[in-house]
């Protein structure tokens, strides 16, 4: 996408809310400035639809500062057209990839590879798994007179709660009488079950080789039904970060299990439905019978180094819907 500077045309008004950090204030500022990435990215998200809306002015809101990266919805008011909602990320100073840089690759030359790759994948999923990753509307760098580099990322914004959060709400509401302990355990597996097959459904569009490092509950967004106590549907996944190359469907079910759990409910409940509603009963119950010996191995290896059998559980679980299927 063109990054070329703008700076020769005046950019429309920006408005900040709440307390965003200054130095966040500055990198935006500086890119809507040179790069009038607002518009940019507007335009890049609405390609599709052949329309090229103009920016009349956008409203920036902090959502979060902590973690990898810093978040802010921005509000963007078009001519003509509904405010589209957008997301910028900011990476802090530190580094947010996993590798170690080369001799010859410094902290932010891999920062900006990160965000590059993560431009490429939303534009992959966004044409073989719509919904499951937010659209991207670009990623800009530059440097600073000083040297410092900067890197700025645009996403469409995702309405929803994070399964986590979502998770916490039920448990609220059963403390409070809303929900029956029935109803409660019912609508906690169901949304667990949804994040489980919504990672499983982008290991499987990402030609099952790519895979998150880290399948967090907090990563996770879905959107409420219209009926208060229905179980969401549709969950879309908003961060990528610590992506591992070359995984299989064993590095992909141990991730999970050491996320959600591996009490056998869960195992029962959440881990193996998850994998086949993603993937279909058949193929899926092949891919878990596949499976099967690595995950022995690497529970015996566990077994031998610990002294416990942390795994027993999920082969457990496995081993009796293997035998099931093939009765």
């Amino acid at each position: 996408m063109p990054t070329q500077p703008h700076e020769d045309a005046a950019p429309p008004p920006l408005h900040w809310d709440g307390q965003p950090e200054l130095v966040h204030v500055a990198t935006v500022e500086t890119a809507h400035r040179r790069y009038q990435f607002i518009a940019q990215a507007v335009q890049r998200l609405h390609s599709v639809t052949g329309s090229v809306p103009e920016l009349h002015s956008a409203t920036i809101t902090p959502l979060a500062v902590g973690g990898g990266m810093a978040v802010y919805k921005i509000t963007a008011h078009l001519l003509d057209y509904p405010a589209a909602l957008l997301v910028c990320k900011i990476p802090h100073q530190r580094r947010i990839v996993y590798t170690t840089p080369t001799d010859h690759q410094t902290a932010a030359q891999t920062t900006g590879q990160l965000l590059d790759r993560l431009v490429t994948l939303a534009d992959a999923l966004a044409h073989r798994a719509p919904g499951i990753f937010p659209r991207s509307g670009g990623v800009w760098h530059w440097q600073e007179a000083d040297g410092t580099d900067q890197h700025l990322l645009v996403e469409e914004f995702i309405p929803g709660l994070s399964v986590e959060r979502l998770k916490n709400r039920y448990e609220q509401e059963w403390l409070e009488n809303q929900l029956s302990a029935t109803a409660y355990h019912q609508q906690r597996i169901a949304v667990e079950r949804l994040a489980v097959a919504t990672f499983i459904r982008l290991w499987d569009a990402l030609d099952r080789r790519l895979f998150t490092s880290d399948p967090s509950p907090w990563n996770v967004l879905v959107s409420q039904p219209a009926e208060r106590w229905a179980a969401p549907q549709v969950a879309t996944i908003i961060d990528l970060h610590g992506l591992e190359d070359d995984v299989g469907l064993t590095y992909v079910i141990q991730r999970l299990a050491a996320v959600y759990g591996m009490r056998q409910d869960i195992v029962h409940d959440v881990l193996i439905p998850g994998v086949l509603d993603a993937l279909g009963v058949p193929e899926g119950t092949a891919l878990l019978h596949a499976a099967l010996p690595e995950l022995e191995a690497e529970a015996a290896r566990m077994r031998h180094n610990l002294g416990v059998d942390v795994q027993q559980p999920l082969l457990h679980g496995l081993r009796t819907l293997l035998a099931a299927s093939s009765a």
